[in-house]
């Protein structure tokens, strides 16, 4: 290991743990060669797995390096087109071979193990870096290891944000979902066929969701509440607040082990008085 001084933001380094344990467990089971087979090839009997950090033009950059047998390209090819995922007439290069490791389900390990994990795939990995705004890229050479480098934004930390409340609880939403802002009035409110919430805003229906109920807040929602037009995977949603406070620039801090499970919440942020606002992770929400 090196790079142990590289600072990076505790909120990331939360978010990185799994999948760095990930795809050390996958070194270790499908990159790392049993002794004996390494020893027939001129290798030391203990394999290396090597995990460094280092800060690169305004980045952080992981390693994740290992001496193992290599990723087979032609394996990774085949695989690929039983699976149709590739054309045969597809020319790509090793970085684009490699890349499909990230698809969902993709694997060409033989039986799975205790070791690299049970239905956790690359996949997740790569989703929760680009969550993070980062990318990661896989070099390998067969017959001497792979590595994995992760490229990580420093300025993570701190996001533009819309601040709105629900009963005295404050909440942060990512600034970057958001559209617009509007009065959730009863002239606006409409079902769906099935029962859903629709608001008609300028003649467009919008289905929305009252984030009181969805974060069971206590308390009386205000006569004339808030709704939050955001974007989520092209398609628009609102999300009804008691107040919209305002644009609010902030700084991400990672939650406690209470909301370790709460996938909704991307952090915390506290505010000049003191109190915590929640951020919420708008994708995982809806």
């Amino acid at each position: 290991m090196s790079g142990a001084e590289t600072e990076i933001d505790k909120t990331v380094i939360d978010k990185l743990d799994e999948p760095l344990m990930h795809m050390i467990r996958n070194c270790a089971d499908h990159g790392i060669e049993m002794p004996e087979v390494r020893e027939s090839v001129g290798k030391p009997r203990r394999g290396l797995i090597h995990l460094s950090a280092e800060h690169v033009a305004g980045n952080v950059v992981i390693h994740v390096r290992d001496d193992g047998a290599g990723l087979n390209r032609e394996r990774i090819l085949q695989h690929a087109l039983e699976k149709g995922l590739i054309s045969p007439d597809a020319g790509l290069t090793d970085r684009e071979v490699y890349s499909l490791i990230f698809l969902p389900g993709f694997s060409t390990a033989a039986q799975v193990t205790n070791v690299s994990g049970r239905g956790v795939g690359m996949d997740v990995v790569k989703k929760t870096i680009e969550d993070l705004r980062g990318s990661v890229e896989v070099s390998s050479t067969l017959g001497q290891g792979t590595q994995i480098d992760i490229v990580l934004p420093l300025t993570l930390a701190i996001i533009d944000g819309l601040l709105v409340s629900i009963g005295s609880q404050a909440f942060v939403l990512p600034l970057s979902v958001v559209e617009e802002c509007v009065e959730l009035r009863r002239s606006v409110q409409e079902k769906s066929t099935t029962g859903g919430n629709l608001a008609n805003v300028r003649g467009t229906l919008i289905p929305y969701i009252r984030l009181r109920e969805v974060f069971k807040v206590p308390g009386q929602a205000p006569e004339i509440e808030q709704i939050v037009i955001s974007r989520v995977k092209g398609q628009k949603i609102g999300l009804v607040v008691d107040t919209v406070v305002g644009e609010h620039k902030t700084v991400i801090k990672s939650l406690g082990r209470a909301y370790r499970d709460s996938v909704e919440f991307s952090g915390a942020t506290i505010m000049g008085d003191g109190s915590i606002a929640i951020i919420i992770d708008v994708t995982r929400l809806v």
